[in-house]
């Protein structure tokens, strides 16, 4: 009897151990997965002056259902997201919330701001605060080539003893863009009013009549005043909507807004240097396809110039690479 119950103890503890060696590795694994993105990561916040431990990754793929990038967040606030190809980092946050969270979920990532669930083949759109269900496919998908990462990463901690601790350029403005956000209305009009308020608060109080410096009002007065409507725009709709302000507020003679159809981060440090923001509009947004976004800072580091942006969404200070799915460009000069 005392032998079967040996052998029944000996039995059980062996499936422990077998289950412990199986969990274990399952835990770790995806660390080890990832451990150089976590490095080159670690190094390249390093080389910006910033000592982050990155933690809990989270693969993402793109929209062709491959692993593309993982998303790591850092020890005491942010993230950073890292392509899995070639090392090169889309988007981070110094003090933002990872929009990716679960690890048992499958997410979908189409260059930054784009962020989507798989749930059983079908994509949702996630990171907004009244997330929509619909996805579309946008103009711009986002996958990059693979590269030889060991040479990438090497290249980074050479870099990293030569100058850690300092960027090669970045500015921002004077103060802090508002963090509003609506439900109920598009990204133009609260792209125009967090501008407009900037320009109050910081350049001529005369922008903005005091009756209406507050989100409400002024969001009110450009929908309902016909500057703006409150629908997917262009970049012509905005700078003309900001114009007609502009003349009713007798501020034409000091201001005029004006746009560009592509790009220009040389204007965009001009403008951020002057204490002037810029609407800047994304194409590749997995619901409505475009989306217009404020930026209020740059940064210049290593082969990467981001822009530092108010997402439109009530958040501030997100880092996102400057690449092809950034289109249009309105500001006021």
């Amino acid at each position: 009897m005392r032998t079967k119950e040996i052998r029944i103890a000996t039995l059980t503890l062996i499936a422990m151990f077998v289950a412990t060696m199986v969990i274990v590795p399952a835990a770790v694994g995806q660390e080890n997965e990832f451990s150089t993105e976590k490095e080159y990561g670690e190094l390249f916040l390093n080389i910006m002056g910033e000592s982050k431990e990155l933690i809990s990754p989270i693969p993402l793929n793109n929209l062709n259902g491959e692993l593309e990038a993982v998303s790591f967040s850092m020890m005491n606030g942010g993230y950073i997201i890292i392509n899995v190809n070639d090392l090169s980092v889309p988007e981070f946050s110094l003090e933002g919330k990872s929009p990716f969270s679960d690890s048992d979920k499958t997410y979908v990532y189409n260059g930054p701001l784009a962020y989507m669930e798989d749930k059983q083949g079908e994509l949702f759109q996630i990171g907004m605060r009244n997330a929509v269900d619909e996805t579309v496919t946008p103009e711009y998908v986002y996958t990059v080539a693979s590269t030889d990462k060991d040479k990438k990463l090497a290249d980074l901690k050479a870099l990293n003893n030569r100058m850690s601790g300092r960027s090669i350029g970045s500015g921002s403005l004077d103060g802090s863009l508002r963090t509003w956000e609506d439900d109920n209305i598009f990204c133009g009009p609260i792209a125009a009013g967090i501008t407009l308020i900037y320009f109050d608060d910081q350049h001529y109080d005369g922008f903005v009549d005091s009756s209406n410096e507050n989100q409400d009002d002024l969001l009110s007065l450009i929908i309902n005043g016909g500057y703006i409507p409150n629908q997917g725009t262009t970049a012509l709709t905005i700078k003309n909507g900001l114009n007609d302000y502009l003349e009713d507020q007798n501020l034409d003679d000091d201001y005029s807004a004006d746009s560009r159809y592509s790009f220009s981060f040389s204007k965009l440090k001009s403008l951020i240097n002057s204490d002037k923001p810029a609407i800047v509009l994304t194409v590749n947004h997995p619901t409505y396809t475009n989306h217009w976004l404020i930026a209020h800072g740059y940064v210049e580091l290593i082969n990467y110039k981001y822009m530092i942006i108010n997402n439109g969404w009530g958040g501030n200070n997100v880092n996102v690479a400057v690449d092809g799915y950034i289109d249009d460009m309105v500001y006021i000069d």
